[in-house]
């Protein structure tokens, strides 16, 4: 209590500056604005993706000659399932297959070369051999590639085709071939991954992922915003007018809540618009006139992914952002700030790579153990939460020893934060740094 008194009003008083300095800023309003856009559109990107494939189909025009009539009674919707997929049965398929008899060939041939049709394609059956049935035979017409997609679908969607061709006169079919047979996953754990679907494993997986990405960028633009403000105060000569007034440590702790503070508007803004566009495609969709097989969800975005999300969030974000502060103000101008923190950027983009490497190995001792080191936590203990790969006192070890961290880090840091006021026109240096921490009261 005493050490939060300690820190009010002056901290409260700089929070405020720094806060409205950086929020009123022409930069930061125009790069919300813009970043809020880019946010929307890019969850709408899917939809509008979607319609785009859905309104491009390929028409085919298929011509049965006599000889192939026969072939089995299932025989097109095979065809016509192995070209659309799921889409067999909607409005809008990939593909439009035209099915035509021989007296339909020339109309169809003329339709092929005026553009109507992308290809023509002519079953017949092999002459002589020695089999009752002689199999199928296809000649395609078209100006697509040989080995492009469309074409290459085509021969796969046939393969059925043939297959059913050969063993319906054997009494048989390929639907009972491939008929199913009873297979029983039962996992060893109950919370082992063998319980999910590889759906839910893949949503995890681009969730956590995402997570990460939005705590790593937050860190270093955020954490930078601290650095440079302290640099620019330094520069200027004012942060030694505002030592008079108010302790390292309560400049130090206005710094980090009022950039943080305006760090977390632009988040939150961002964040809206990304879930406003997920929310409204739906009605995007509908008025594309498209379905909505595609829908983008929030699977595995449950309460305690939140927060811990929300709690590592904010935990990094103050730790890192406490040596942001410190190492800012070792230097006198905005443009040595990247050189001087280049350690710590280093040391983030190590925590990041460990954690995107760790989703694919998630239960591994190495894992484990780095997601109590704070340096990595934030990233690697985040990404444990949300594969569910991990224990509530885990969770708890981690934050507590995070929050331990920022102590010591909110110390070390005040204590440089109050000697750089001296370092006018120095390299930084390591042992610049060591020296500053020593000699300041």
């Amino acid at each position: 209590m005493n050490g939060l008194r300690s820190l009010l009003p002056n901290a409260w008083y700089v929070a405020i500056r720094e806060y409205r300095g950086r929020a009123s800023s022409r930069s930061f309003v125009i790069g919300t604005i813009i970043l809020a856009a880019i946010a929307f559109a890019a969850a709408e990107a899917p939809v509008i993706l979607d319609s785009l494939v859905s309104s491009s189909q390929t028409k085919l025009a298929i011509v049965v000659e006599p000889a192939a009539a026969n072939m089995p009674a299932d025989a097109r919707a095979l065809l016509n399932a192995g070209l659309n997929g799921s889409d067999a049965s909607t409005s809008s398929p990939s593909y439009v297959i035209t099915w035509l008899g021989p007296d339909g060939a020339a109309a169809a041939e003329r339709e092929l070369k005026s553009g109507t049709y992308s290809a023509l394609l002519t079953i017949d059956r092999v002459k002589g051999g020695s089999s009752a049935t002689p199999d199928l035979t296809f000649t395609m017409r078209t100006d697509m590639p040989s080995d492009g997609r469309e074409v290459q679908s085509l021969k796969a969607a046939l393969q059925s085709v043939v297959i059913e061709d050969r063993l319906a006169p054997k009494g048989s079919s390929l639907a009972q071939v491939t008929a199913g047979y009873e297979f029983d996953v039962r996992p060893v754990n109950p919370g082992s991954s063998g319980t999910n679907s590889i759906g839910q494993e893949i949503s995890s997986s681009l969730l956590s992922t995402g997570l990460i990405v939005l705590i790593f960028m937050a860190i270093i633009t955020y954490g930078t915003w601290v650095a440079m403000s302290v640099a620019e105060e330094k520069g200027s000569r004012v942060m030694e007018l505002m030592l008079n007034a108010a302790t390292p440590l309560q400049m130090l702790a206005g710094k980090v809540i009022g950039n943080g503070a305006a760090g977390l508007t632009q988040y939150g803004v961002i964040l809206a618009a990304g879930i406003a566009g997920v929310l409204s495609q739906d009605r995007v969709r509908s008025l594309l006139g498209t379905s909505s097989s595609n829908a983008v969800g929030f699977g595995g975005l449950t309460p305690g992914v939140v927060a811990g999300f929300v709690i590592l969030f904010v935990l990094g974000f103050t730790f890192y952002s406490l040596l942001y502060a410190a190492l800012g103000s070792l230097v006198s101008r905005q443009e040595d700030v990247q050189s001087a923190t280049s350690p710590l950027m280093m040391l983030i983009m190590v925590g990041y790579f460990l954690s995107i490497f760790g989703l694919q190995a998630i239960n591994e001792t190495w894992v484990r153990i780095a997601s109590f080191i704070p340096f990595f936590s934030p990233y690697l203990m985040l990404a444990r939460i949300a594969v569910g790969e991990v224990a509530p006192w885990e969770v708890g070890l981690a934050v507590l020893v995070l929050v331990v961290s920022i102590g010591f880090a909110l110390v070390l840091a005040a204590r440089i934060y109050s000697a750089g006021v001296l370092l006018y026109g120095q390299r930084v240096g390591l042992r610049e740094v060591l020296k500053a921490a020593r000699v300041a009261r």
